[in-house]
């Protein structure tokens, strides 16, 4: 016997899908086999399954049942199938029956093997075809053991289902690589090759390879009467077939393993046929044939490519990854240019991504990643991940995006990424969306300068947010958590003893409202052990472990009647243990206003924000005026420490879980701040309450109109909850009459707000950030598309933009329709634009987030 030498693994080996690992248990039965002495043998004398055990269900995963007896073909999840069939062969009839039983594996179909995890054996020979060339008959081996085929000149170079392929005519066409020692397959035997015959039928066997030489041989892969054959010639002179249909005029990858115990075809990765067959392969020292039998005149008509033979163990998951040529995903984007297209106008483009691989290789997995660099660019994914598309398949994002008048007018290109994870690469395309912004007209509002500022050049001026500068600069930490602090305590040197007597809060359980609100200690880990101290044991304040994130113009939750123009807002985050912690802090301070001319000047100051250059230093102190207005000391005498804060709010995970929410107020009587009730938010115990569904059905118009206010007692019991832990889910009740003010009610609850159901938000509405990085938003505040909980419509949540509108309608007369529509909403009558636009301009809605 021959001494076998083994090649490398083939280039084309990739992972497969965890779906094709599934295998089937088998034992079969040897059956009587025909004895030939030459390729009659094979066209005539066979023991052939049809079909008998098809493994697709197998490598699928599907597929359920017990069993099947037929003539033909069995099928069965986990039961076993009978099989027979008749052949003639050299010395009279003999009529073969073969039986095999198995145990699925999880479903699937019965009769196999089980399959191993793929090792990716070595090929003795693969011939690719790649370098086909009119000037020389040589065929390299791509699997490194210099096997070199040769064709004749008449076999011609042709486009193959990888780059190059071999044109056969059916005539005198030949590829043969010599015989070699390595051409020894004994018990193991693998051969593969990618084919697109022209014609199927007929009793003609149209080979597609085989080794033969003197008469004989080991084996061979073809076709006859429409379908494609595997038959391997055993030392006792049996041949062995396992066959299944085949169709012309289409790319087929038909492959073959022989184990010494089976014989199993494959079409496209997936096991179509087997056969029992205990024994060895006859050792013939012979050529391999690829597209003809020069000897019987059995020749290919079409085209052959990728033809791989192995000698070592191969397993159905290995073949699978044969018949699988990746190929680059591509993609269109249309349209291919937005065109100028003016402020907050979406576009809506289509990128389809097709995946051009070829066989059965496992689906892709694409995901959409995309964001636009720019200000004021908004995108929108509705749906950035398409699972599961198969070879040759497009699929689609629709991507839409939608300039502001924050942004720069003119041409954006908006990078993206499609990424397959089920891909080596990973990142499989990139592009861009080209966008152009045509330039603003009229009156209008830029939300990243007068509503929501979180630019560095303001959240890290190198001043204004540090306590570097020269102590009689005003600048100097004008907007640091230190300077505020000083300016609401009673004196600034209290404010490190009521800053850290909030904090030690946590430390212990509060009664707020007659609720209990439990200790979360960690906040010594996370907050006070990392705040260095004053030489006298205080906290240092101009080094409390607090990053700013933004500063908020909330003039749309005005109440004149209440003595305010809306808020304006800090917002901080804790940075600590070396990196920043899921913890804001928010101070929020009432605009004084008593007139409707203080409402009207308070807007256009915010509103001047937006025509100055940015970012400029001129920028920066038109800002810190208006901010010195509302969180300087004494901006609103008579209220405790003469502070105009209305509360401090606090949103965390850090500490503990859930998520809690807790809110701050200065006391009257000691002028630190005191923990206080969570507004317009009722205990946790009430969501699913008769209670709750009372208390909404009572206020329905007020709550629509989002002016409606939450009471610390209701039904003569305390109500109005102490904290809000967070759930992430909607408030909901059974009872309640109209989903809409279900909706609003919770959507102005803190926990509502800043929860997954109602408003698609994991938390934290203003995410902390590393310093140098700017914060960014949720999606409740820059425009997302979330199911309502209850009845599945689909609601559209842009709060910046809603406050967008709100602010253009305060300084762009007149804005009628905004008025009015708003004072609708809120259930009075309008008596004309002028009351209507004055009832606007007092009062905005009532929501706190």
């Amino acid at each position: 016997m021959r001494k076998l030498s083994f090649g490398f693994a083939h280039p084309h080996a990739i992972n497969t899908s965890s779906a094709a690992v599934l295998a089937l248990l088998a034992l079969g039965a040897a059956a009587c086999g025909s004895y030939g002495v030459d390729e009659d043998s094979l066209g005539n004398a066979e023991q052939a399954l049809d079909e008998a055990v098809s493994a697709s269900s197998a490598v699928s995963g599907g597929g359920t049942g017990g069993f099947g007896t037929t003539s033909s073909s069995s099928t069965g999840a986990g039961g076993f199938g009978t099989t027979s069939s008749s052949s003639t062969g050299i010395g009279g009839p003999s009529t073969s029956v073969s039986t095999s039983t198995s145990t699925g594996v999880g479903g699937g179909t019965g009769g196999g093997p089980v399959d191993p995890a793929p090792v990716g054996p070595p090929a003795v020979g693969f011939w690719q075809f790649d370098d086909c060339d009119s000037s020389t008959p040589d065929l390299l081996d791509s699997s490194g053991n210099g096997m070199t085929a040769s064709r004749s000149a008449s076999a011609a170079c042709a486009q193959g289902v990888s780059s190059l392929a071999i044109s056969f005519d059916g005539k005198n066409d030949t590829v043969a690589a010599d015989d070699n020692p390595s051409f020894t397959f004994g018990q193991n035997l693998a051969v593969a090759a990618w084919v697109n015959p022209t014609s199927v039928s007929g009793s003609a066997v149209r080979t597609i390879a085989q080794e033969r030489g003197g008469g004989d041989t080991s084996f061979s892969l073809d076709i006859r009467n429409d379908q494609a054959r595997f038959a391997v010639t055993l030392t006792n002179g049996r041949t062995i077939t396992s066959r299944a249909p085949i169709q012309a005029n289409v790319w087929t990858h038909v492959a073959g393993i022989y184990d010494g115990t089976f014989v199993r075809l494959f079409l496209n990765g997936e096991q179509v046929g087997q056969i029992s067959a205990m024994g060895t392969i006859a050792d013939i020292n012979a050529s391999i044939h690829v597209g003809s039998n020069p000897q019987k005149e059995q020749r290919f008509k079409g085209l052959i490519d990728e033809v791989w033979v192995s000698a070592s163990p191969t397993t159905g998951n290995e073949i699978a990854q044969l018949s699988c040529l990746s190929r680059p995903t591509t993609f269109t984007v249309t349209p291919e240019n937005s065109g100028p297209v003016a402020p907050n106008t979406p576009v809506t483009y289509q990128i389809a991504v097709t995946n051009n691989d070829v066989g059965a290789c496992v689906p892709a997995d694409y995901f959409l990643e995309i964001s636009s660099q720019s200000p004021g660019i908004n995108v929108f994914v509705d749906a950035p991940s398409l699972p599961g598309v198969p070879p040759g398949s497009t699929a689609t994002f629709p991507a839409t995006v939608t300039g502001t008048e924050d942004a720069d007018p003119g041409a954006h290109q908006i990078p993206f990424n499609v990424i397959n994870f089920n891909s080596p690469e990973f990142i499989v395309g990139s592009g861009d969306l080209n966008f152009e912004l045509a330039q603003p007209t009229g009156c209008f509002v830029r939300t990243s300068r007068e509503i929501f500022v979180k630019d560095l050049s303001v959240i890290e001026d190198p001043l204004r947010t540090t306590s570097d500068g020269p102590p009689e600069d005003p600048r100097t930490g004008a907007w640091t958590f230190a300077r505020l602090m000083e300016d609401m305590a009673p004196t600034p040197a209290d404010a490190p003893a009521m800053v850290e007597e909030m904090f030690t809060t946590w430390l212990s359980d509060q009664v707020v409202n007659g609720f209990t609100l439990p200790a979360r200690p960690s906040i010594q880990q996370v907050v006070l052990d990392e705040w260095p101290r004053s030489p006298d044991g205080s906290l240092d304040l101009q080094q409390a472990p607090l990053l700013l994130l933004g500063i908020v113009n909330r003039i749309d939750v005005r109440n004149l009647a209440e003595g305010h123009a809306g808020e304006g807002r800090f917002v901080f985050g804790v940075v600590s243990q070396g990196f920043p912690q899921q913890f804001t802090i928010i101070l929020e301070y009432k605009l004084p206003a008593s007139t409707e001319a203080d409402v009207l000047d308070w807007a256009n100051a915010w509103h001047a924000l937006g025509s100055l250059p940015f970012p400029s230093e001129e920028y920066n102190a038109a800002l810190q005026d208006i901010t010195t207005q509302f969180a300087g000391r004494n901006a609103a005498p008579g209220r405790p420490n003469g502070s105009s804060l209305g509360q401090l709010r606090t949103n965390e995970i850090a500490l503990a879980g859930p998520w809690e929410l807790r809110e701050f107020v200065l006391s009257a009587q000691t002028g630190f701040l005191r923990p206080e009730t969570v507004k317009l938010t009722p205990d946790i115990t009430f969501d699913g309450s008769a209670t709750l569904a009372d208390f909404v059905n009572q206020n329905e118009a007020a709550i629509v109109a989002e002016q409606h206010t939450v009471p610390e007692t209701f039904q003569g019991s305390p109500f109005l909850g102490g904290s809000s832990f967070n759930n992430l889910t909607a408030w909901t009740a059974p009872g309640i009459l109209n989903n809409e003010a279900r909706h609003k009610f919770s959507l102005n609850t803190c926990n509502g707000c800043h929860g997954a159901q109602e408003t698609g938000t994991g938390f934290l509405h203003v995410n902390p950030r590393f310093p140098g990085n700017e914060t960014s938003l949720s999606g409740f505040m820059t425009g997302v598309n979330v199911p309502d909980p209850v009845t599945g419509e689909p609601r559209n949540l842009n709060d910046l933009g809603r406050r967008n509108a709100d602010l253009k309608a305060l300084v762009c007369e007149p804005a009628p329709t905004f008025a009015g529509a708003a004072t609708a909403a809120r259930g009075a009558a309008p008596a004309g634009s002028a009351a209507s636009r004055s009832a606007f301009i007092r009062r905005g809605i009532g929501r706190v987030h």
